[in-house]
């Protein structure tokens, strides 16, 4: 590798999480690749004919056949359809909030995702097959709530198991909400509760959990975008049952390594947009490294050969979703003697890429819910 190859980045600037395109480039940079980067913003990446419009403008410009990029999920089909018909080769991130619907992956196009969906999907197998749970309670804002995250915990739930009711904050919270959610909650009388809110709408839960109290009367299973600052201070003050479901989590110690390395570098701690950058740059490193050639076919082979460890695990993509497949896991917040949170893994949820193949082969519905860009605006 040297200098002389170009690499094009596409980045989103997301209004929910201000630090996104910092944390992502952090993260790509920290494998030292030697090339030259050309930065391209698109926005909230809800446009497909502006990110299409970077593709042209890196592509016919700077001569770039080698593209990285975060994207969001409307209309991204768009996007891979144009990478690929121009023989561009483009490694997505994105979180996996939506369910792919109808999705083909096309040549030269793979996508590395924080699987979101697929956390939900395992985690409903998990309650339902694992605790033996029959009614699930969940809490979510008007903003998440249109997304695949129900839809994907329903499609693992056995025919004795059901959701015992949905909380919904409105866009407009009552000046009561808290009392409301505990209400809602209460009246269904839940074996356990799934959670999930994002950017302000985490930090609004968390003000109406520190009133009410809910989390300390049910296991609540969480995503990683529901806790925050103040979701562990009321867990200092009275621990209880709290669950997060990812496939990552900052001091997970299978990936102290990664995380030691980013804090030393940068001396913050890395969050799920870094680690999605350093495993697409990790990606690119070793298809470098190993290709006879930078040509488009040589650069595909050795793709489709790659097997390497990540942070997150073995990063290699499927052969028939041109995906990453990485294991899910349940961390339970644990409080020490000094007074330290620390997430500790208790459960391994196998993952076989399974769910997320059969979602590529449904048909998509005539209409989706949800805003046009899943985590990246509101």
């Amino acid at each position: 590798m040297d200098n002389d190859i170009k690499i094009g980045i596409l980045i989103p600037k997301s209004q929910q999480y201000p630090g996104l395109d910092k944390d992502f480039m952090r993260g790509l940079k920290l494998n030292n690749l030697k090339t030259k980067f050309f930065v391209e913003s698109i926005g909230i990446a809800a446009d497909d004919k502006i990110i299409i419009e970077k593709i042209q403008k890196l592509n016919f410009q700077e001569d770039v056949s080698i593209i990285i990029g975060f994207f969001g999920h409307y209309n991204v089909d768009e996007v891979y359809k144009y990478a690929s018909n121009n023989d561009i080769l483009l490694i997505a991130a994105d979180l996996g909030a939506t369910l792919p619907y109808e999705t083909v992956t096309p040549k030269g196009v793979y996508i590395n995702s924080f699987g979101l969906t697929e956390s939900c999907y395992h985690l409903g197998n998990y309650l339902t097959t694992s605790k033996k749970y029959k009614k699930i309670a969940t809490s979510t804002s008007f903003y998440d709530s249109g997304y695949g995250m129900l839809s994907a915990i329903e499609y693992a739930f056995k025919e004795d198991s059901n959701f015992s009711g949905h909380y919904i904050t409105p866009f407009v919270p009552r000046e009561d909400e808290a009392i409301y959610m505990d209400q809602t909650i209460n009246n269904q009388e839940p074996d356990a509760v799934f959670a999930f809110y994002s950017g302000i709408y985490a930090e609004e839960n968390a003000g109406f959990v520190s009133q009410n109290k809910i989390t300390q009367k049910y296991p609540f299973y969480v995503t990683p975008f529901f806790i925050n600052d103040k979701i562990l201070e009321n867990y200092k003050t009275n621990p209880h049952n709290l669950y997060v479901v990812s496939s990552w989590m900052q001091n997970d110690t299978e990936t102290l390594d990664f995380t030691s390395e980013y804090l030393n570098t940068y001396s913050e701690s890395p969050s799920v947009f870094s680690i999605l950058g350093y495993e697409n740059g990790l990606i690119l490193k070793n298809v470098l490294l190993n290709a006879k050639d930078f040509s488009l076919n040589s650069l595909i082979e050795e793709i489709n050969k790659l097997n390497i460890v990540g942070p997150r695990g073995t990063i290699c993509f499927d052969k028939e979703t041109n995906r990453t497949i990485f294991n899910h896991y349940i961390y339970e917040l644990n409080l020490d003697s000094l007074n330290n949170i620390s997430f500790r893994k208790i459960e391994t949820l196998i993952n076989d890429g399974n769910f997320i193949k059969a979602f590529t082969s449904f048909t998509k519905p005539d209409q989706q819910g949800g805003w046009q860009n899943a985590y990246l605006c509101h």
